[in-house]
């Protein structure tokens, strides 16, 4: 995405002046257009030359929770959009989060919707978000929806910290026995590998082994590193760009054992969450799906609820729809079932949406009982393992005083 600076004017003929986002400057003529601004002049601003860094741009989740409850408590208070938006520029220090806003008052002063205000910004606010805020206003209901959509954003907030929570230990343990094993190949074997020569005797298979990967480590230390670095962008491209290199990551992760039910579980919270907001907020069961669809992070399960959308359309339940797919457990179908019978479909989605948060979040912590001591165990037997080839030739010592 390009930034494009605009002069321009709204539909009470009042001149304006802002930057908008899009492809091409066409495009970004049409989306100003579709918020009722008239450009005048447009021209792609000068930041845009050193590429869109729309990293720079994204608030981090905790803010975007933080920013989220703000404007639904002050507009639930009964203050208009824009005089709740200024009063959190005022009190915000943070300069991302300030741009953002500042954007959006623009947007909105010269005459565009919130929902189209929170549309420029892809990074942060997903179609989730800015379809749940159009909902709000067809129905006169921002209020109740800026609230419903701030709780989801903190439930979701607090289930990918659970989730990032199972892997920082074996992160740390790992990087902690990579730096064991490096200063035992570096340093420590090339000290004993000179007291081994002064025996004159052969060494132990296992040890020769060992130093000869010391050896090779030592002398193309920096080759290996790059290669590896290589290797890990290469994959990350072929998995993030190539369609079938996606679908056998996606498919693999699904697969790994005891990780893979963990990310099932996950993506039933993403599921059932997203999709009781949407239905709560008034969006069609369509268009709900195909935005689920979309907001999952894993192709497998965005290709079967592809598949699901199809058998809606052709006038199948979505219960029925789901119970023939093996992603989905049977009381997901069941329950929406009775859902669709009561006509409280959202509150079921809700009910099994805080279901999977308490077994997300059991799981969360038997993984992190679980992961401990079986990372303890690997990493344990892997310098154990090495100990063992440095010192073997010493248990030997018999063998070299024969010689």
């Amino acid at each position: 995405m390009k930034e494009f600076s605009y002069k321009a004017r709204n539909k009470d003929g009042t001149a304006t002046q802002g930057i908008v986002e899009a492809e091409t400057e066409q495009a970004a003529s049409n989306l100003l257009i579709s918020k009722n601004i008239f450009p005048v002049a447009i021209k792609e601003s000068s930041s845009s030359a050193f590429g869109s860094f729309s990293f720079l741009k994204k608030i981090s989740r905790k803010d975007k929770v933080f920013f989220v409850r703000q404007l639904a408590t002050m507009t639930g208070a009964g203050l208009p959009i824009a005089q709740a938006l200024a009063t959190l520029l005022e009190q915000t220090s943070k300069q991302n989060v300030k741009k953002m806003i500042e954007q959006m008052m623009r947007d909105i002063e010269a005459g565009g919707t919130l929902s189209a205000a929170f549309g420029a910004f892809p990074e942060t606010f997903n179609k989730t978000d800015v379809n749940m805020i159009a909902s709000g206003e067809a129905s006169g209901k921002i209020d109740e929806v800026l609230l419903h959509m701030a709780d989801q954003t903190e439930k979701s907030y607090r289930t990918i910290k659970r989730i990032r929570t199972v892997f920082i230990y074996p992160a740390f343990l790992s990087v902690v026995v990579i730096g064991i094993v490096a200063g035992l190949l570096t340093f420590v074997l090339p000290q004993m590998e000179d007291l081994y020569k002064g025996f004159g005797a052969k060494l132990p298979l296992p040890t020769r082994i060992l130093i000869g990967f010391s050896h090779f480590i030592t002398k193309y230390f920096i080759l290996v590193i790059l290669v590896l670095i290589a290797v890990f962008i290469l994959l990350r491209i072929y998995t993030r760009t190539n369609e079938t290199g996606k679908y056998i990551w996606h498919r693999l992760k699904l697969n790994i054992p005891l990780i893979g039910s963990f990310i099932k579980l996950s993506y039933l919270s993403i599921f059932t969450r997203t999709l009781a907001s949407l239905v709560s907020s008034g969006v069609p069961i369509l268009d709900s799906l195909q935005i689920v669809a979309e907001a999952m992070p894993n192709i497998i399960y965005r290709d079967s609820l592809e598949t699901v959308k199809d058998k809606v359309k052709q006038g199948k339940a979505l219960s029925t729809a789901l119970k023939d797919d093996e992603l989905f457990p049977i009381l997901v179908s069941q329950m929406i079932a009775v859902g669709e019978q009561t006509g409280e479909l959202d509150n079921m989605l809700a009910n099994m949406a805080e279901y999977y948060d308490d077994e997300l979040d059991t799981m969360t912590k038997n993984m992190q009982s679980l992961l401990e001591p079986i990372m303890i165990v690997v990493m344990g037997g892997i310098v154990g393992t090495i100990i063992i080839c440095i010192l073997l030739p010493v248990y030997s010592i018999q063998n070299f005083v024969k010689h």
